[in-house]
């Protein structure tokens, strides 16, 4: 079979067990989520979630490897990482050893099955209306969520971008750590080089995470730490 034939089949393949499987799982949660509670609720989506990353592997040669947990604070803290596709929203569950939870577009709610599956997560909405508002919501509800012990998980550049893009940090991550005064750990990885920033997965690769020092709001001033936090991450990024 041809190279682009195959690649054509593989990519479909993935997109039909995707879809299917994330519809029949969904299906699954959403009959047990009114008996269940919220930390069940979260196993649930993980173990969909390392079942995905495992048939990647297996079926598609998408391998993927989390280097740095050690620098995992034992605290609620605030991740700020990069967003090159759809691939980390889907495997950051299974590969992250704590609970965390993601700050998404609101409009993400309305799609079936998924949706209604993340909002019963209990994780952070934001709603892209007045930013002086977004902010104040935001920050209350992650703050409701760091309280729970959850590590929050913020795409810091405002949408997904390609690999090669230079990093360019919006201030919201940095203010909500000042504003809450949680760690914050940077993280960034590959994931744009096997799973495009717009499309579906192009073929086998390796997808590396980083994970990267803490950082504390405390006695840093939240342009310090966006630097910091843009320096470290322009750094490793080079390096993937």
């Amino acid at each position: 079979m041809p190279h682009t034939m195959r690649a054509v089949l593989v990519k479909w393949l993935f997109i039909v067990y995707l879809l299917g499987s994330g519809t029949l799982w969904s299906t699954v949660m959403l009959l047990l989520y009114p008996f269940i509670s919220r930390s069940a609720r979260y196993r649930l989506a993980a173990l969909w979630c390392r079942a995905l990353v495992a048939v990647m592997r297996g079926a598609f040669g998408i391998r993927c490897t989390i280097e740095g947990l050690e620098h995992l604070p034992h605290e609620p803290s605030i991740i700020l990482c990069r967003h090159e596709s759809t691939w980390e929203t889907l495997a950051f569950l299974a590969l992250f050893p704590r609970r965390i939870s993601f700050v998404f577009k609101q409009d993400l709610l309305s799609i079936p099955f998924f949706g209604w599956v993340l909002k019963g997560l209990d994780m952070v909405s934001l709603d892209r209306g007045s930013p002086r508002q977004a902010h104040v919501a935001v920050t209350r509800e992650a703050a409701g969520r760091l309280a729970k012990g959850d590590m929050v998980v913020i795409f810091p550049e405002g949408t997904r971008v390609p690999h090669d893009a230079p990093v360019k940090l919006t201030s919201g991550g940095v203010r909500l750590a000042c504003a809450t005064g949680a760690l914050i750990v940077p993280v960034v990885h590959n994931a744009g080089k096997v799973w495009p920033a717009k499309g579906w997965p192009t073929g086998a690769g390796h997808i590396r995470v980083v994970v990267g020092p803490t950082l504390s709001p405390v006695e840093r001033s939240p342009q310090e730490l966006s630097h910091q936090v843009h320096d470290w991450m322009q750094a490793e990024l080079h390096k993937l």
